[in-house]
């Protein structure tokens, strides 16, 4: 009975401790991580806005468009209205305005700067 309970744990604890090494957290999904703006590198073409800020926000509008190419570099975080929010450069967002990027998901960027 004790051969087959200590196997019995044995193999629970080598299929857990496999399973928790192989899972790889991302930064990617956590929302706390872009809570502030990181760097990243542009991998796919995109186009950013510039919104003019309004009172209500859904009265905002665009102003301009901007593209951006792969190896561009970017200081992003994620903001409530909208995917994506750029803090850099010549894109930098402000109280009259907002420099957003068309894209929602992560397919777009990689972290870091490259």
């Amino acid at each position: 009975m004790k051969l087959r309970k200590s196997i019995l744990l044995g193999a629970t604890a080598l299929t857990l401790g496999t399973g928790i090494s192989t899972i790889r957290v991302s930064a990617n999904h956590n929302f706390f991580y872009w809570e502030h703006p990181h760097w990243v590198t542009v991998t796919k073409k995109s186009t950013i806005y510039k919104i003019k800020n309004t009172n209500p926000l859904y009265k905002s509008y665009v102003v301009n468009k901007y593209q951006v190419y792969p190896g561009h570099h970017l200081l992003i975080h994620h903001a409530a209205s909208f995917d994506w929010q750029v803090e850099s450069g010549h894109f930098n967002s402000n109280g009259y305005y907002t420099y957003a990027v068309g894209r929602s998901s992560y397919s777009w960027f990689r972290s870091g700067i490259h």
